[in-house]
């Protein structure tokens, strides 16, 4: 099988090259391209192959991980993007989501949290650090938030279960629900929220104080 592909974009030398042998060392892995700015990742992404995934560092010297996330968007969309920072503030997982990562991890997971999750997002699906869901999910609801979007309840559970890092499959068994019907849910979601992916869902919903 081929591997999936992951470049990664992180200024501290150590945990780059940590973080590197780490994949290299993963069944189906492959971590072949290692940035320290996202001036260098722009300059492969014009030339070299595109990566399955990228780790992306936010606090990054001159091009900040978030705007970088933005730009790749607009000039390699195929590229699906995880954060993994020390920054674990609300304000700052909110604003990755909404540039378009596909997940938010920190760098306090070890490697197979980090190897997990990776695999979980290449997979479709969508995941933040427990500690990262625990700080959002603590958050008070507002049940005045969601009035322009009219989730109902149970919506609003299974975007909280989605926060949190779990598949469809996990959701419907949180929920006791099948999966046919968690589906039918995020796409109703999707549609009141007017979002694309799970990613997109949970920013919006952070974003709007629904979760």
């Amino acid at each position: 099988m081929i591997p999936i592909s992951i470049w990664i974009v992180e200024d501290d030398t150590a945990y780059r090259r940590t973080l590197k042998r780490m994949l290299n060392r993963e069944e189906r892995m492959e971590c072949s391209c290692v940035f320290s700015n996202c001036a260098k990742l722009f300059e492969a992404v014009e030339t070299e192959p595109h990566p399955d995934m990228l780790l992306m560092d936010l606090g990054l010297p001159g091009m900040g991980g978030v705007e970088g996330i933005r730009e790749l968007a607009k000039v390699a969309p195929d590229i699906t993007v995880v954060v993994l920072t020390v920054f674990e503030e609300k304000e700052k997982v909110v604003q990755a989501l909404d540039a378009g990562a596909a997940g938010y991890l920190l760098k306090t997971a070890t490697g197979p949290e980090i190897v997990n999750g990776l695999r979980q997002v290449f997979m479709g699906g969508a995941v933040l650090s427990p500690a990262v869901a625990k700080i959002v999910l603590e958050e008070v609801r507002r049940p005045e938030a969601d009035g322009d979007f009219q989730l109902t309840e149970r919506e609003i559970e299974v975007l909280g279960e989605l926060a949190e890092g779990l598949s469809i499959k996990e959701i419907a068994a949180t929920l006791n629900i099948a999966r046919s019907t968690v589906a039918t849910h995020l796409e109703k979601i999707y549609d009141k929220l007017q979002v694309q992916s799970q990613s997109g869902a949970v920013a919006k919903a952070l974003r709007a104080g629904i979760i």
